[in-house]
């Protein structure tokens, strides 16, 4: 009754979902009788069943489910994929579509979509599978039954997260069943807490169901694992670390989790790969304490740390404990690779100093090692957090230290949905020379860098590049040739959804705008721009951004808001130690307090500025800052 109440209301665009508790067989029952109940005539079923582990050559869990689809489209098996596509298309955009195509084994039409890294590639596979689906559910409700959710792993789970944050409003119902011994042991996909709670009675006996056979016999799991050893299909890994704990082979399981750690990894499965991590742990303690196991132990928590968000603490507490395992040891290598992950976990959580002092520590460590591959990494890491800092000069010191060595190497790529990395040298070159008063340097190395990019076909690396270059135009006032390069960077951000640059690039295209003469639609952009940096926790580029909107308040004349936003602005920069910003924001607060005739608190803002630009080598601002006072005091 439950679910056939639910059903109703989907008919009528109400979606829902029911979590259901129950014995295999108890679901097995339930699952025919819907199938060829009269309430679910009008509905195509879909049943995602999930499994402890993957299948052994078969498709993996996102193209099982692109494959589920192809009956809600009409027509051949050839036609129906081209249907599926373009219903993910219509939902979520030309990029949605060429990940249903590629899940469904069809070419790729879009160039756009072979510049997209692994990451990024996920995340869109995710989107189409969830637009098609609700694009879809409008022709003919769907009921999706997802069967051992406890087995469900991450991309997976991350597809139904998508959809159960829509569900409400589409005709769509979706039944997801546990059993009663998963309860015990908490594991793959929960439901939301607005989901309808069923649970059926457990057979006599109680939860009698388990994940595995023969868990206290091992002797069935080392016959499989002789078996799989002589298997040559990528799965057998994670078959064979769910089955060596089994049968006791600890030096087996702590290889075979790793390994399938690194799969996850690499396939963009975080929560996958950390649970593999910390199996890998978990064995390794059942093993002698030797060096090669301690080396082990470092490798796994720097991997651990990966696995989390870099705004998670545990991906900071993961890599301390490498860092501090590695010391122990006297491993300076794997202390070097702790200390570079830490500083871009600092960097990314805004904290400048931090990620400047660790990331000294590892280059004197890697410099020492003649490691160039990872110097130049190192350099670039710093040399982005610098100009972040406002230390221009010494960006430019290490940045040009950096090409120096790349020009070298076949160093290409920083880890993760980044830009390349000549690319990146050039660009932040491009930012330092700006505001150290080398315009025309500043848009030649700009220029250089989208070149590169372009040729590269690598998407974040044009979005950064043309980014960069409408910057420089801006900060040399020559806001006309910021406009296309920006737009550029607009299109290009919000196609891939590269979230960590859109709020800037949107606030540099609004100011450019207004500077242009286009004062209502660049203050749209502004202020959109600062609501998504505070929407994704982006406390870097904030300052920047509430510069951008005092100036525009200021040409708009409204000098309070001018005032507030400068004000703000300042406060936000100096407590994050970005003092190039908090110069700027220092500017654009003297002048805000000037057009409200605050003359005096106007000159002493100007000064402050002025003394940043001066120790800070920021030639553009301390010109304007001297302009202005003499416009003030002549007044």
């Amino acid at each position: 009754m439950d679910i056939a109440d639910a059903l109703h209301c989907a008919e009528e665009g109400i979606g829902s979902i029911l979590s259901l508790t129950a014995a295999n067989e108890d679901a097995s029952r339930l699952i025919a009788a819907l199938v060829h109940s009269p309430v679910s005539a009008g509905f195509s079923i879909l049943r995602w069943p999930q499994s402890l582990l993957p299948p052994l050559g078969g498709p993996d869990d996102l193209e099982a489910v692109a494959v589920s689809l192809l009956p809600l489209a009409d027509g051949l098996p050839d036609k129906a994929r081209q249907d599926i596509a373009l219903a993910a298309e219509r939902g979520g955009g030309e990029l949605a579509g060429e990940a249903m195509r590629g899940l469904l084994g069809l070419p790729s039409l879009q160039p756009l979509w072979m510049g997209l890294d692994g990451v990024q590639k996920a995340e869109f596979h995710v989107e189409a599978l969830a637009a098609a689906l609700l694009d879809l559910c409008y022709e003919r409700p769907v009921l999706i039954v997802v069967e051992n959710a406890q087995w469900t792993r991450s991309l997976t789970g991350a597809l139904l997260d998508a959809l159960g944050n829509t569900v409400e409003d589409a005709r769509l119902c979706l039944l997801v069943i546990r059993s009663p011994a998963a309860c015990e042991r908490p594991g793959g996909w929960m439901p939301p807490g607005t989901a309808r709670r069923i649970v059926l009675p457990e057979p006599d006996g109680g939860p009698a169901e388990a994940d595995g056979v023969g868990r206290d016999d091992p002797t069935p799991h080392a016959v499989l694992l002789d078996a799989l050893r002589r298997d040559r299909r990528p799965e057998r890994i994670e078959w064979m670390a769910h089955h060596a704990p089994l049968a006791g082979n600890w030096a087996l399981a702590c290889a075979c989790a790793r390994h399938a750690g690194r799969r996850a990894e690499a396939d963009c499965r975080p929560a996958d790969a950390a649970r593999h991590y910390r199996n890998a742990l978990a064995a390794l303690d059942r093993l002698p304490e030797t060096q090669r196991h301690a080396q082990r132990r470092i490798d796994l928590w720097t991997s651990l740390a990966r696995t989390h968000p870099p705004s998670d603490g545990d991906a900071i507490k993961a890599a301390e404990k490498a860092r501090m395992l590695a010391e122990d040891l006297g491993d300076r290598l794997r202390v070097a690779r702790a200390l570079s992950l830490l500083a871009t976990l600092r960097w990314a959580g805004g904290d400048l100093p931090g990620a400047r002092r660790t990331g000294m520590q590892a280059l004197r460590i890697w410099r020492r090692a003649e490691s160039a591959g990872q110097q130049v990494q190192t350099l670039i890491k710093l040399g982005r957090g610098l100009t972040e800092e406002g230390r221009f000069r010494h960006a430019d010191t290490v940045l040009r230290a950096a090409a120096a060595l790349a020009a070298r190497e076949e160093t290409c790529r920083l880890h993760g949905p980044t830009a390349l990395a000549p690319v990146c040298i050039a660009a932040h070159q491009a930012r330092c020379r700006a505001e150290l008063g080398e315009p025309e340097e500043a848009l030649r190395l700009a220029r250089a860098a989208l070149t590169q990019a372009e040729s590269s076909g690598h998407a974040a690396s044009r979005a950064l590049a043309c980014l960069h270059l409408g910057w420089a135009a801006l900060t040399a006032q020559r806001y006309a040739v910021a406009v296309e390069p920006l737009k550029s960077a607009v299109a290009v951000t919000e196609t891939i959804r590269l979230h960590a640059y859109q709020p800037l690039v949107l606030g540099a295209l609004g100011y450019a705008l207004v500077r242009t003469g286009a004062l209502n639609d660049g203050a749209s952009l502004l202020l959109g721009s600062r609501e998504h940096a505070r929407m994704l926790g982006i406390r870097r580029h904030e300052p920047q951004i509430l510069i951008w909107i005092a100036e525009a308040a200021l040409l708009s004349g409204q000098p309070e808001d001018a005032v507030r936003n400068a004000r703000d602005a300042a406060g936000k920069a100096a407590a994050s130690r970005q003092s190039g910003d908090e110069a700027w924001a220092r500017l654009a607060l003297a002048r805000g307090l000037a057009a409200q005739g605050d003359i005096a608190a106007a000159l002493q803002s100007i000064d402050a500025a002025a003394r940043i630009a001066a120790q800070r080598s920021m030639a553009p601002l301390l010109t304007q800052c001297t302009d202005f006072r003499g416009t003030v005091t002549s007044a």
